[in-house]
């Protein structure tokens, strides 16, 4: 991953982000336990099958010794199909972007399964949440485009997207956008907001359930991507409304990640779109 992480500009950086990538070899990136599982009994069988062949060398052949043969020639293939499934599955949510250190901040929550209002929380925070996509109120045409309201106490911004972009208004003029830079298969994504610019790299066809996000003051931020919540730690200096800004974008961009056909065997995409949030 070293030249994904080139593309997002870490060596530019005043310092690089969260220490820099964590090892592939720390105890986080090893396989799931699922794969551990699998491969137990795939080495319990090789080793019965090893002293059924030893006992017939010795012996001679025996029913029992038939039995067992035949059964493992059997259960082997499974293993080895289910062993690969298990590499798939764990080469889909490891997290490829991850970081040594991430910084605290902020707590924050964005719920998206309820079809509607979707609450958002914060740690010592107000409260707020994200209206069902509709339209806004006004007296023109333009007033009246399709996006969501965001709402903290007495503030209030509308969220739309446009294309591939999100943005968010006070009133008619933007104060936050997010954008996504195609490199390939990747889309390197820029937030900026209350002053900050965040980034994060997300792939069209492969959604892991944890992503990273890069500020410019060198600091990184990790965020869990669920089918019905998005959570982070964000940087404080964000407005409440700001935070939700980002959480709303990350639910935007999870509905955007199309899987390729055949689950997680083949090692393709988790599917975490979540219908009820959708913008399309």
């Amino acid at each position: 991953m070293s030249s994904v992480h080139d593309d997002l500009g870490l060596e530019s950086s005043p310092s690089v982000p969260g220490g820099g990538p964590a090892s592939r070899r720390r105890p986080q990136r090893i396989t799931s336990r699922f794969f551990w599982i699998w491969a137990l009994l795939l080495v319990t069988s090789l080793g019965v099958l090893g002293a059924v062949i030893t006992a017939w060398v010795r012996h001679g052949i025996t029913d029992t010794g038939i039995v067992l043969f035949v059964l493992l020639v059997v259960v082997l293939p499974l293993l080895l199909a289910a062993v690969y499934a298990a590499i798939g599955a764990a080469t889909d949510s490891r997290v490829d972007d991850d970081m040594r250190t991430y910084g605290v901040g902020i707590g924050s929550v964005l719920h998206t399964s309820e079809y509607a209002d979707s609450p958002f929380s914060f740690d010592a925070r107000l409260d707020g949440s994200v209206s069902r996509l509709g339209k806004r109120p006004g007296r023109t045409r333009k007033d009246r485009r399709e996006g969501r309201s965001v709402v903290v106490g007495t503030e209030e911004r509308w969220l739309e997207r446009r294309g591939n972009a999100f943005e968010l208004f006070d009133g008619r003029d933007p104060v936050a956008t997010a954008r996504p830079a195609k490199r390939g298969p990747w889309r390197d994504w820029e937030i900026d907001v209350d002053g900050r610019l965040l980034r994060m790299r997300t792939h069209v066809r492969r959604h892991p359930p944890r992503r990273t996000l890069l500020d410019d003051l060198g600091r990184a931020w990790r965020v869990s991507v669920r089918k019905h919540e998005v959570a982070a730690r964000l940087p404080d200096e964000l407005s409440p409304v700001g935070a939700a800004f980002v959480l709303s974008v990350v639910a935007g961009i999870r509905d955007t990640v199309v899987p390729e056909p055949g689950g997680t065997s083949g090692g393709s995409g988790t599917d975490l779109a979540d219908t009820s949030w959708g913008w399309d």
